[in-house]
């Protein structure tokens, strides 16, 4: 029994589709689980979804190319990957602080979409083994990106000033300390309803061995003028 339900995995038959489609709404679940966790725009139902019409589209050429007998087997795959860009871009923000969100969910999204092409396919193997690794780079690697965020020690910065005086004391201060401002670049961003809008802009700062990123952060916003910071 177990050797014929096995056999019958690599065609498309109506157990294969739906072990296809199932290992692919549980692999893109589990991924997507993770985002919806970190409240990113696209979570669980959008991974699954993407997952899913992935697998199928991978299914239906593979039917269209056995019912037919001649096709290129690889066009509606590629058409896939290459619209998967245009809704992951949907996800990538920058914010009013220069912030870049969003990629890894975007990434997320894309190799959803292969892994649904893999298991469409009956590369059972291929699919599940990705599976596995992407769920360790969201899961297990996210901590060793908090401890090299946490260690760093060069870093781009957004601030908000009253005005471009404070750019002095900043240098001023860092002179006495274990670190370095350069590369300022301002600009001005109007608020709404507010004539006296702040001084905005980016700068590189470096940090020496004695101080932390978090220490530096903290000192430079007490000074006079500054009015919030934030890393880049």
């Amino acid at each position: 029994m177990m050797e014929s339900v096995l056999a019958d995995l690599p065609q498309l038959s109506v157990l294969a589709i739906t072990v296809r489609l199932l290992l692919t709404t549980v692999f893109a679940g589990t991924l997507g689980y993770e985002r919806e966790r970190h409240k990113q725009a696209a979570g669980f139902r959008t991974y699954i979804i993407v997952a899913d019409a992935s697998a199928l589209v991978m299914m239906t050429n593979i039917f269209i190319g056995q019912s037919v007998g001649t096709t290129d087997l690889v066009r509606m795959p590629a058409s896939v990957i290459t619209g998967l860009g245009f809704l992951g871009a949907g996800t990538i923000l920058v914010t009013k602080s220069q912030e870049i969100k969003g990629l890894t969910t975007a990434a997320g999204l894309w190799a959803v979409a292969n892994i649904g092409l893999a298991l469409g396919a009956g590369f059972y193997v291929g699919g599940a083994i990705c599976y596995g690794f992407i769920l360790v780079a969201m899961n297990i690697l996210r901590m060793v990106d908090q401890h090299i965020e946490k260690n760093r020690k060069v870093c781009e910065i957004y601030c908000e000033m009253r005005s471009a005086q404070v750019i002095g004391r900043m240098i001023r201060c860092a002179r006495e300390r274990d670190y370095s401002v350069s590369d300022f670049s301002l600009y001005n961003e109007p608020t709404y309803g507010d004539e006296s809008a702040p001084l905005c802009g980016t700068f590189m700062l470096w940090v020496g061995k004695k101080m932390t990123l978090e220490a530096v952060l903290a000192e430079l916003e007490q000074i006079d003028g500054v009015q919030y910071l934030t890393t880049v």
